[in-house]
């Protein structure tokens, strides 16, 4: 009974979501120019404030309380307290991204010890991701806060040219495309398990059949919205189904509920049962870049490193390197204890998307597929958004962009999107390639070439000195722009070769 008043709510909510959807539409949009599309960012804290932080425009505590010492409210212009700003930063790097990890150490090896060189390489690589991220937010305020950059790609501009910044722009737009398709992947696994559980049979019950009906009845009207406040409620479900996924992953590895005398077990095809001591570890393989790429999805937030600068509440580059640090270490935890709940209880047959791998007749996992669901479906006209303006800023640039160009741009890319999904099965397998590409370029690559540009550029002024320490910092980041490109190539080419050539690894 319990379950299917969850599903009656959760129907409604998606229900009052599109009813909203479609409520709001209009028969013409107003056209805009480019400069006000929003193009550098997938998403900000601060560039859909409405839907991320619902807690500026509301007094939860009262000054000179506890909460209030803790710094943990935003101010009244909108700066965020460091404990909400770790929030944000948090939430903008744990996505779906991190149910794929479990997968990266299954394609190195199914036993226990295959963790190990895993969580040293979560760890290593959130150590470079937050080293890049601050100095993002670092060089962006290198000049004084007069000459202060806004964005990557205006850092980009302004160090190394405006000739050469449909790079970046290129990154902008590949970066939501990619977390796009794989929501739209996730989406059919997610639905298609749900329809299992409530006895739904036949083609209703296909994958293919799920993809199109959430994209007919809820992404359609919702990537039409012109105003995504409506979506503000989505943006609290996502963070805290993610959590409950992860408490539920962690309790069904800890209390063994997949061992193999389960009830669960014999419910699962042989391609997601357990599966441990076949292959052993194989950390030192080629397969390892899989895992590389994937943890690069789980840290990119990168492009939002101004804005969370910029709205830290009595911002300095110490207490934005607290932010950080204490931001990628949850996350790097989050990532570890995840995976390795996944890792634990499915070994080597770990899906690209874990949730995969739980039965359909799984309570536990149904209620999460339920909110994973609607965290994805929220979040999706974010994404969106970010596509179409990367999208006109690479092929519009300067010029209008019409309500027409608008509605035709979010038609296309959305069927284009989702017939790609009915495609392709592998969720993880967009994670890791979007990981190698992108993730590669904008965490390692793109912030190194800037700083060593904008630090040439001060030293040559007399405006900064060249120390032992600039020194040092400028051939770590020569070392991370060659790291960046080799990653990027290999891990790309690992994950094709492993999805679409099994047999050449």
């Amino acid at each position: 009974m319990s379950l299917k008043i969850a599903a009656s709510i959760f129907l409604a909510a998606l229900s009052i979501t599109s009813c909203n959807a479609f409520a709001t539409l209009r028969p013409r949009v107003a056209a805009h120019s480019i400069q006000q599309i929003n193009f550098d960012t997938t998403p900000a804290p601060n560039a859909y404030p409405k839907l991320n932080s619902p807690i500026q425009k509301t007094k939860l505590f009262a000054a000179g309380t506890v909460a209030d010492d803790m710094d943990v409210r935003a101010s009244d212009d909108g700066k965020q307290g460091l404990a909400l700003s770790t929030f944000n930063l948090v939430k903008a790097c744990v996505g779906s991204g991190v149910l794929a990890l479990s997968a990266g150490v299954g394609a190195i090896g199914d036993v226990s010890s295959a963790l190990y060189p895993a969580t040293l390489l979560i760890f290593v690589l959130g150590a470079l991701s937050a080293y890049s991220f601050h100095m993002i937010g670092r060089f962006s305020h290198m000049d004084g806060p007069e000459k202060s950059t806004k964005s990557l790609s205006a850092a980009w501009e302004k160090e190394v040219g405006e000739e050469s910044s449909w790079i970046v722009s290129l990154a902008c737009f590949l970066t939501p495309l990619g977390a796009t398709l794989t929501y739209s992947i996730i989406l059919g696994d997610m639905l298609s398990a749900l329809a299992h559980f409530f006895g739904v049979k036949g083609l209703l019950a296909t994958r293919h059949a799920s993809i199109l009906g959430i994209t007919a009845l809820a992404l359609y009207p919702l990537v039409q919205l012109k105003s995504l406040a409506a979506l503000a409620p989505v943006s609290m479900i996502g963070v805290s189904g993610m959590v409950l996924t992860s408490i539920f992953m962690l309790l069904t590895a800890i209390t063994g509920a997949y061992g193999p005398e389960s009830a669960y077990v014999g419910s699962l095809t042989s391609s997601l049962r357990p599966s441990f001591g076949i292959i052993g570890n194989t950390a030192l393989s080629p397969s390892i870049l899989i895992l590389v790429s994937m943890a690069a999805t789980s840290y990119l937030a990168h492009f939002t490193a101004h804005e969370f600068y910029d709205g830290l509440k009595n911002s300095s580059h110490k207490k934005f390197g607290l932010l950080t640090g204490i931001g990628f270490a949850i996350t790097a935890l989050m990532n570890t204890l995840v995976m390795s709940a996944g890792f634990l209880t499915f070994g080597g047959n770990s899906q690209g998307m874990i949730l995969n791998n739980y039965s359909p007749k799984d309570i536990g996992a149904t209620i999460c597929r339920f909110i994973v669901t609607i965290s994805l479906v929220g979040s999706y006209p974010i994404f969106m958004r970010g596509i179409k303006s990367a999208y006109f800023e690479l092929f519009q640039k300067g010029k209008e962009v019409t309500d027409g160009m608008n509605k035709k741009a979010t038609n296309g890319f959305l069927a284009g999107i989702t017939a790609l999904a009915l495609v392709l099965e592998d969720a993880g397998f967009m994670v890791s390639l979007t990981g190698a590409v992108m993730g590669s370029a904008i965490i390692y690559v793109f912030p190194s070439i800037i700083f060593l540009k904008m630090t040439s550029r001060l030293m040559a002024a007399g405006k900064l000195k060249k120390t032992k320490a600039v020194t040092a910092e400028r051939i770590a980041n020569k070392f991370l722009i060659g790291t960046g490109v080799i990653l990027g190539v290999l891990g790309a080419s690992v994950t094709v070769s492993n999805t679409f050539f099994p047999s050449v690894l």
